[in-house]
């Protein structure tokens, strides 16, 4: 499998695999440290905390699930968003 899933089935699979491990490290983290930025973050130069993690895979979570309900309904889903571009998600 590639590092990008290709089929629903793939994606599940890839979830499901990571999911856990991702939870294990996470739950890991003290509190009193997952505020501090010492992670590297998406843009060169710049460090973000365990906290900037999960806020930024919760919202990639909530733009692809309001996607499918669009899409679901028969509504046009405007990728990524309505005044968003890509390379402004993260």
């Amino acid at each position: 499998m590639s590092s990008v899933p290709e089929s629903k089935d793939e994606l599940l699979t890839a979830i499901n695999s990571i999911f856990p491990k991702l939870m294990v490290d996470y739950r890991s983290v003290p509190a009193s440290i997952a505020r501090q930025c010492e992670i590297e973050g998406n843009v060169k130069g710049t460090q973000i905390s365990v906290c900037d993690t999960v806020a930024y895979l919760i919202g990639w979570g909530n733009l692809v699930l309001k996607w499918h309900s669009l899409k679901s309904q028969g509504l046009p889903v405007d990728f990524p968003g309505t005044g968003y571009k890509w390379n402004q998600l993260g």
